[in-house]
């Protein structure tokens, strides 16, 4: 193996802990009812599908769904990465995994789209099924 090879293995395995890092921070901050937590890895021009399909575009769109989600005491979720992936460009990820529920059996799917902007990953979009 090149040592060119091994430096980008090292690079991606960074990228893909960074973002492992990230996924358990935004968990934390759900945990905390924290939407300020959960919205600092989104771009301003995120999408994102619900587990039963409801679509939401834009960070500012989301914080508000998020604050009436937790002033409502709706379900808290948790998202556990099964892979993820850095494109070879570096700058795109994926990641796919299953979210669940910590006060109530909904669980599902999910996928989510990262892009590096500035040396720091962001999510630019996020896919939920519900499964239950």
């Amino acid at each position: 193996m090149s040592d060119n090879t091994i430096a980008a293995l090292s690079a991606q395995q960074q990228d893909e802990n960074y973002i492992r890092e990230a996924r358990k921070t935004s968990n934390a901050a759900i945990s905390k009812l924290d939407v300020a937590g959960v919205a600092q890895y989104w771009m301003d021009n995120i999408v994102v599908i619900s587990g039963e399909g409801g679509q939401y575009a834009g960070k500012k769109l989301l914080m508000k769904v998020w604050k009436e989600m937790f002033a409502a005491q709706a379900v808290i979720f948790e998202r556990l990465p099964s892979e993820i992936r850095i494109g070879e460009g570096g700058i795109l990820a994926w990641e796919q995994g299953i979210w669940r529920c910590t006060n109530d059996p909904m669980h599902g799917n999910y996928a989510a789209m990262w892009r590096k902007i500035n040396g720091k990953w962001m999510t630019q979009s996020e896919l939920f099924v519900a499964l239950d």
